[in-house]
């Protein structure tokens, strides 16, 4: 037994008491319930489940025919908060083959405008690029 303070009842330093949750039981627990939760998902769905599909399909199914807003929050709700998009395709180029990308695009647009008549697009509004 942890030595404690017999006036307090506190454990003396050094003395944790029981030792708290054995380490990695709140993992354990959360990948059983995971799996459980998985494991329900995939299985096969009652006669009613016309189309044959796993519990879980037919329940996301079902949501989205008969509330697309709670579908939608649903979605939401599994993304992660944050999601970085890095395009790096042009991290290698150097600034004298990106100033010919840019030139070459410009040149383009040019031509494309000028074909529509000379610098006025469909609606015969001023190009934003003159």
């Amino acid at each position: 037994m942890a030595e404690q303070d017999p006036k307090t009842g506190r454990f003396l330093p050094g003395n944790s008491g029981n030792g708290g949750r054995h380490k990695g039981a709140r993992n354990k627990l959360h990948a059983d319930f995971i799996q459980a939760l998985l494991d329900h998902f995939h299985m096969r769905g009652p006669a009613e489940n016309a189309a044959g599909l796993p519990r879980g399909q037919a329940a996301i199914e079902i949501v989205y025919r008969e509330n697309p807003r709670d579908y939608l929050k649903l979605i939401a709700s599994v993304l992660p908060k944050e999601y970085t998009i890095e395009d790096n395709r042009y991290d290698d180029v150097g600034d004298e083959e990106l100033r010919e990308i840019i030139d070459d695009f410009r040149r383009k647009a040019f031509e494309r405008e000028g074909s529509q008549g000379a610098g006025e697009g469909a609606s015969g509004a001023k190009s934003a690029l003159n």
